[in-house]
């Protein structure tokens, strides 16, 4: 029988260690910590994911500042609310996808370095190529902290990686082939002809590319470890990129959808204030 790999306990213990560090931060200042998430339009999963955070929050003692822009909110409009809320934030996040007319480069990087709880501003990306592996981006952090936590090795095991995002894949393909990690990592995308030939070689496979069910037990090496955290709707319902038919003998371990990878992202997300603050 494959091993699941639920999110629920890796994302208590990082809650536990957290909420220790908010409530030190609420004893020295007499106040809590403040994560600012701004959100620009009504983009349905864009809500959904801020009001999880939000809720998570409230768990954890944080003070939630939700700031929700219009749609046709500018460059300089969104840069001034960042300037506005900066000084009294101790984290701050700019929910994605942005609207077309925004540059997601320009706009991450408005946020100033020390409060990017993401970790997705091009100075902290940059920490990860210096072996800085501080902040994390909340995803690529949820992934790893499952790794450890079910004691997945990695050191020369083959890693392949479906989809080449910010959140995800930039990070994490640089992290798991540092010399914490030592996995031989590829990266595979739209463009790749045969990405059968590489993720049938895989000892991890972990897939980010948010289309229902792509991947079935036909792609993967028995005896390995499958990761989802694709997010795909199709007719009002959500799915992750793996079709897990099958899969029960035929793997070690796989993390399921939902209850896999998603629980540990928001808790990521305030492990990384915590760090930020302690």
């Amino acid at each position: 029988m494959s091993k699941v790999l639920y999110g629920k306990p890796v994302a208590d213990n990082l809650d536990s260690k957290s909420k220790t560090i908010f409530e030190e931060y609420l004893y020295k200042n007499d106040k809590s910590p403040v994560l600012t998430a701004i959100t620009v339009g009504d983009n349905p999963a864009s809500l959904l994911y801020v009001s999880v955070k939000e809720k998570k929050a409230e768990q954890l003692g944080v003070q939630f500042n939700w700031i929700k822009l219009n749609e046709t909110t500018s460059e300089n409009e969104l840069q001034d609310t960042i300037s506005n809320h900066s000084e009294s934030s101790q984290g701050m996040i700019i929910q994605l996808p942005l609207p077309n007319h925004l540059n997601i480069e320009k706009v991450i990087d408005l946020i100033p370095s020390e409060i990017d709880v993401d970790g997705l501003t091009t100075f902290n990306l940059g920490q990860l190529y210096s072996e800085n592996l501080n902040i994390i981006p909340a995803t690529s952090l949820a992934i790893l902290e499952l790794l450890a936590h079910y004691e997945i090795e990695t050191e020369d095991k083959n890693i392949v990686i479906a989809g080449r995002s910010r959140l995800v894949t930039s990070p994490l393909s640089k992290i798991l082939s540092s010399k914490k990690y030592n996995g031989n990592v590829t990266v595979i995308h739209s463009k790749t002809s045969n990405p059968k030939e590489f993720i049938s070689k895989a000892d991890i496979f972990i897939s980010a590319v948010g289309k229902s069910k792509i991947f079935d037990k036909s792609y993967f090496k028995e005896g390995s470890y499958v990761i989802d955290v694709g997010i795909s709707i199709v007719e009002g319902k959500s799915y992750g990129d793996v079709d897990t038919t099958d899969l029960n003998n035929y793997l070690i371990g796989r993390s399921p959808y939902p209850g896999g990878i998603g629980p540990i992202t928001v808790s990521g997300l305030y492990s990384n204030l915590a760090k930020l603050i302690s």
